[in-house]
């Protein structure tokens, strides 16, 4: 609980102030923080444009987020050419959320609001997160990271960390907030996890655990 989920609650209570009804868009939605901001964003009423790289299974994995609470979900070409912030179907993002990096990142980037801020927290791409001279001149946009371990240690034994404990925890009772799936493997079979993980076969819906002591 202290990893993802913290990742996804910090990053959506401590960089911007949203009201319901705003708008927060992100890469690599279907990963595992990705899942779980979703559902945040659907407990605390945000609006979420969540992109997600195209594959062979693309309208299971759409349907699997929207059931989680998605409210708009595209591929990174969707999102090159989408009229939703053009024609203000949905407000301009305050605030985005990048894990990805590259032309993604960019990407999301260039649908920000005036005076938006981005929040890098991963870099899957392994490429850099370019920044237009333009965005910070004339959209007055913010660059920023932020790292869970660090603000963990940073906040050990805080009011703040109580709280947010607390209100996890409290969602995952309430059934609002639900862990993505996993499949606990034996170390006799890590073959068939890193297969499933390193090879592009779309989306499996789950994450593999590897049990060393089987």
């Amino acid at each position: 609980m202290t990893v993802n989920p913290c990742t996804a609650y910090r990053m959506l209570r401590d960089f911007v102030s949203l009201s319901r009804g705003e708008t927060v868009i992100q890469n690599g939605a279907n990963s595992a923080a990705g899942q779980y901001l979703i559902q945040l964003c659907r407990v605390w009423g945000f609006t979420s444009v969540n992109i997600v790289r195209n594959r062979e299974n693309i309208d299971e994995l759409k349907a699997f987020l929207v059931d989680l609470g998605a409210s708009y979900v595209l591929t990174e070409e969707e999102l090159r050419t989408t009229e939703l912030f053009r024609k203000s179907v949905v407000p301009k993002p305050k605030l985005a959320l990048n894990c990805v990096g590259g032309k993604n990142a960019l990407e999301c980037l260039r649908h920000l609001d005036r005076g938006g801020t981005m929040v890098t927290y991963g870099g899957m791409s392994r490429e850099p997160v370019t920044v237009p001279t333009s965005a910070l001149i004339f959209k007055d946009i913010r660059v920023c990271g932020f790292w869970m371990t660090r603000w963990g240690g940073d906040h050990a034994g805080t009011p703040e960390q109580a709280e947010m404990f607390q209100d996890i925890s409290k969602m995952y009772a309430e059934g609002n907030l639900k862990a993505p799936v996993h499949k606990l493997i034996p170390f006799s079979n890590y073959k068939e996890g890193l297969e499933n993980t390193m090879t592009i076969k779309g989306f499996t819906g789950l994450k593999y655990i590897i049990d060393f002591q089987s």
